[in-house]
């Protein structure tokens, strides 16, 4: 029996090695098939709702669809963002005429896609804040309007090695919540493009924002045409642009097909040749400045919309309320040309005197979109004064830069 036993068992083994190679050869299939189908953001470096600390700011790495990237800020931020709703809505834009800021809001909510409505849904019950609220904070720089940001973009003959430079300044009131809630956020979208933005915890859209491809998106308020709040909010018109722009002409043509709220200059720039555009719109209409002569740069006011052959080296008198603030652009021109042909690194033109409204400048930026580098000076106001911080933008998120 022993003798009969030691020749079978030999076999025996045989067939459950065979059976178990098959085993594994069918998992390995599955999971490589799996593997092939599986969205992109399963690809991402960090698990899915990552917060850490770089250059003393919070930058939160969230993953996955709408509902998911709501749920993921709140358990990461959900005590910060009670705070910036109560600061920033409740007792700071809303301090006066806060039913009707709530108004206005939920009736620019309903031009959310459905996905970023999930987030905030999702954002709202994780914090333990009213919607409403939520949604508010995104908006509020829509509904009640006073944005006084700057932005330019150099490339190709204009600066010294081809490469393509973005400056841009967000000015505005904070109600002190920069100091204790600025971050980034790297979004690893389960729909679109992995991006970064700067923001405020509880924000979720966009203010100065660059995706993988190297587009870059920011948004200044601008005034002397048709506002409305019946369409997307600017800043979300941002972070659409970024997360599904793979190229300047593809971002501006998401600007035209999407139904427009306010005046609004949006920078996109970037892109693999670089490229470089101001999108200047209103709620009807929409017209393009392109960098002809590698350079665009905007303020608060309207060059093109409505009135054709502007040219960027081109000053004039702008007869308006704000006017005031409309000889910021004509400074970073003036500066851009002074400079023509040899601007580099070493050369922020986002910080010149005149530039940044010094009293609410709350983040300034330096950004090179082919090196996917994002210098950022954000939490002291003005921020112009401070340092810029180094960020890069890598398959691995944002990573720390010295």
């Amino acid at each position: 029996m022993r003798t009969m036993g030691s020749r079978r068992c030999p076999e025996r083994l045989r067939g459950g090695a065979a059976k178990a190679d098959l085993r594994r050869a069918v998992v390995r299939a599955a999971l490589l098939a799996w593997l092939a189908a599986a969205p992109a953001y399963c690809a991402a470096p960090y698990p899915a709702g990552h917060r850490t600390r770089l250059h003393g700011h919070i930058v939160m790495h969230l993953a996955g669809d709408g509902a998911e990237l709501g749920a993921q800020h709140a358990r990461l931020a959900g005590r910060l963002v009670r705070r910036v709703v109560k600061d920033v809505i409740v007792e700071g834009e809303g301090a006066g005429r806060y039913d009707e800021l709530i108004r206005g809001a939920m009736v620019m909510e309903r031009y959310l896609p459905q996905e970023y409505k999930d987030e905030l849904k999702a954002l709202a019950e994780g914090a333990s804040v009213p919607y409403e609220q939520i949604v508010a904070l995104q908006l509020f720089g829509d509904v009640q309007r006073g944005q006084r940001c700057t932005s330019y973009a150099v490339l190709g003959p204009a600066t010294g090695n081809g490469e393509c430079i973005v400056g841009r300044n967000m000015d505005y009131w904070d109600h002190g919540v920069t100091r204790y809630a600025a971050c980034l956020l790297h979004y690893h979208p389960r729909h679109g493009i992995p991006f970064m933005t700067t923001s405020w915890t509880g924000i979720t859209n966009g203010w100065t924002a660059m995706n993988e491809y190297g587009i870059v998106c920011a948004n200044n308020s601008s005034y002397g045409g048709k506002d409305s709040i019946e369409g997307l909010s600017t800043c979300f018109m941002v972070r659409k642009v970024v997360q599904f722009a793979r190229t300047v002409e593809e971002g501006v043509r998401i600007v035209e097909s999407t139904p427009r709220a306010c005046g609004t200059n949006l920078i996109i720039a970037g892109g693999d040749p670089p490229q470089a555009a101001i999108v200047e719109y209103d709620h009807d209409r929409v017209a393009v400045r392109w960098a002809k002569r590698g350079y665009v740069a905007a303020a608060n006011g309207f060059r093109t919309l409505g009135r054709e052959g502007f040219e960027e080296d081109e000053t004039e008198e702008r007869d308006t309320m704000y006017s005031y603030t409309m000889a910021r652009d004509d400074i970073l021109r003036r500066l851009i040309r002074q400079n023509y042909g040899r601007i580099d690194e070493t050369m922020n033109f986002a910080a010149a005197e005149g530039v940044p409204i010094r009293s609410m400048n709350l983040h300034s930026a330096l950004i090179f979109p082919q090196q996917r580098l994002f210098r950022v000076s954000m939490g002291k106001c003005p921020a112009a004064d401070h340092p810029y911080l180094p960020y890069r933008l890598t398959r691995r998120g944002i990573v720390a830069e010295r």
